[in-house]
């Protein structure tokens, strides 16, 4: 196992795994030719490479989008949750029923996403100090730890600061619920809650959209949000009725930098593997388990190239002795750094990348099928969102040119 000296800096701090890794460089560098290469086509700008690595083993499957040439022939990337109100648990190949493709997304407690989600421009899951994986409506990825700046202002200009989404309300400040608020959240008990109806159909994500009031009620009642309609509710026992009134129209926005701009779907995960081309496992600074990080185990990630045009997404099999034995994060960022051009389309390695939930977890669908080896002895695990490549339009496979494959 190769261990950082520090995690921040990705350096390898004992002989051994240095000579292990530099086994595994001279296989993949002077035999890459050799290696089989499992490739097809999915959509335009697509694909799904799948290989064996004989230095582990390591059983990897990447699915690769041309960002540029996907998104123009209606290729779309989805972060999407179980049921009709995005509640409970599911496997990544039931939320993915007639995608392209798809892997499991990010951790999960209690039935819930534990970091941040949006999907299509609306906010599921509020960020933490994790790092996250967005991207934008054309198509732009983006690797950061997102904080939140959110808030409601009212028809007389008071700012009523939002602390949380879709979480039980604290006594402090305010909470916002919208249509992905938990099952388990089938009411709200509060001191004060307005009910809200959007005006224009834009995002909140780093935007301000206004709303009007519908009701304004106190205590408790049912949480049953229609698309367009939101609830911020909060302990502020101390308003009075004429604050915010029935009919008046106030404004919402959510600011999450680093980001400046909107974003189209986001999904939490943690922590960061790579920064700015370099291995750099940075567990620590996101208050994750160095045994995590340093043993073996199946793993998701995502990451893309240095122009942001091409995205990887990638799972690792393991926990099977003899067929592929997992990674620890250093020797998944060195792959993703190092060695992904060797067996992709664009010749391209990772420039920035992120851990996802990994585990029992780790699942990749192509096609309605799941095409890796999950390690749980019942299958496939249940999981609480995934991220899916689906077509919005109808889009004409082009055919797969070899002569453009570095394989």
């Amino acid at each position: 196992m190769c261990l950082p000296a520090n995690p921040g800096r990705g350096k390898i701090a004992h002989a051994e795994p240095i000579l292990s890794l530099l086994c595994f460089v001279v296989v993949v560098s002077c035999e890459s030719k050799g290696i089989p290469v499992n490739s097809k086509q999915l959509a335009t700008g697509v694909f799904h490479h799948s290989v064996h690595l004989k230095e582990g083993p390591w059983s990897v499957h990447m699915l690769e989008l041309d960002l540029p040439r996907a998104w123009k022939a209606g290729v779309r990337l989805r972060t999407v949750r179980p049921g009709p109100a995005g509640a409970g648990l599911a496997r990544t190949s039931r939320m993915a029923t007639d995608a392209v493709a798809a892997i499991n997304g990010g951790f999960f407690y209690d039935g819930s996403p534990s970091g941040l989600q949006i999907s299509k421009g609306e906010l599921v899951e509020g960020p933490r100090q994790q790092t996250a994986f967005a991207i934008s409506s054309d198509g732009k990825p983006m690797v950061a730890v997102f904080s939140a700046q959110a808030g409601l202002i009212t028809q007389s200009g008071k700012l009523l600061p939002i602390l949380l989404f879709n979480r039980p309300p604290v006594t402090n400040g305010f909470t916002y619920f919208n249509r992905f608020v938990p099952s388990t959240l089938d009411s709200v008990k509060s001191d004060i809650g307005f009910q809200l109806q959007t005006l224009n159909e834009q995002s909140v994500i780093n935007d301000t959209v206004q709303a009007r009031v519908l009701q304004v009620r106190r205590k408790g009642w049912p949480l049953k949000l229609t698309s367009d309609q939101l609830l911020v509710a909060g302990g502020q026992n101390d308003w009075h009725a004429n604050d915010v009134v029935a009919g008046d129209t106030v404004q919402l926005f959510c600011l999450l930098p680093p980001a400046v701009s909107g974003i189209d779907e986001a999904l939490g995960g943690g922590p960061r593997i790579i920064r700015n081309g370099y291995p750099s496992v940075e567990y620590q600074r996101e208050n994750l388990a160095r045994e995590f990080a340093e043993q073996r185990h199946p793993r998701t990630a995502v990451g893309y190239s240095k122009d942001g045009h091409f995205l990887f997404l990638i799972t690792v099999d393991g926990r099977q002795p003899g067929y592929s034995v997992g990674m620890s994060l250093d020797e998944l960022a060195y792959l993703m750094a190092r060695q992904l051009h060797e067996f992709n389309s664009s010749g391209l390695n990772a420039h920035q990348a992120l851990n996802l939930d990994g585990g029992g977890s780790t699942t990749m669908v192509v096609g309605n099928q799941v095409v890796n080896r999950p390690s749980d002895q019942t299958g496939e695990r249940e999981v609480a969102n995934a991220l899916v490549v689906v077509l919005s339009t109808v889009a004409e496979i082009e055919p797969f040119n070899a002569a453009n494959s570095s394989m």
